[in-house]
């Protein structure tokens, strides 16, 4: 392994769940994503890096069993992997600050924070690339996360593929920060 110093810009953006209607999702995307309350850590790193390789995720590739549990059995989040053409085409996970079945909680209405989530390592297999299924899938992972939040958040960099950013824009995602860093980065194999 090597090691090489990267400046990218690292983003923020936020989109207001509750200006997204349920219904305008492609339907035929409910057969095709696959929700699981956890993942194997076996599963995760295969998906992670398959996704991931080509735009420097090497951050789970450093972590203990132990660790890779931990972060795969957080009852606040749902892990999602997208199907297409019968094998693995993506993966995202939504992880809640709040989550429950009932979507909302009477007593915690008030604080706007219960109902906020992030969504982490969303993605697609090279394979995948250019068949018109990323913002399909985006979309119906705002569908998914207007079950249980009033907000998202979603953190991407230069590094990541050259239609995430502006794929993000394009379903409601605004722009909230963005700094340039430079970091020594591990060169995966």
């Amino acid at each position: 392994m090597s090691i090489e110093e990267t400046s990218y810009t690292y983003y923020k953006l936020t989109v207001d769940l509750r200006d997204h209607d349920p219904f305008m999702i492609d339907r035929i995307m409910e057969s095709n994503v696959h929700v699981a309350r956890q993942w194997t850590p076996e599963y995760f790193l295969w998906l992670y890096n398959a996704v991931g390789r080509d735009y420097k995720w090497w951050y789970y590739n450093y972590k203990t069993d132990a660790e890779l549990h931990d972060f795969l059995n957080d009852p606040k989040k749902q892990y999602i992997t997208l199907m297409h053409d019968g094998c693995p085409a993506g993966m995202a996970m939504i992880k809640y600050q709040t989550y429950s079945t009932v979507r909302r909680v009477v007593e915690n209405f008030a604080d706007p924070s219960n109902f906020n989530c992030n969504l982490e390592y969303f993605g697609l297999l090279p394979h995948a690339i250019g068949k018109g299924v990323g913002k399909k899938f985006l979309k119906y992972c705002l569908y998914l996360a207007t079950q249980h939040a009033d907000n998202m958040w979603v953190y991407t960099t230069s590094l990541d593929h050259p239609a995430a950013l502006p794929t993000y824009k394009s379903v409601g995602f605004q722009l909230t920060e963005h700094r340039t860093v430079s970091e020594y980065l591990p060169q995966l194999c």
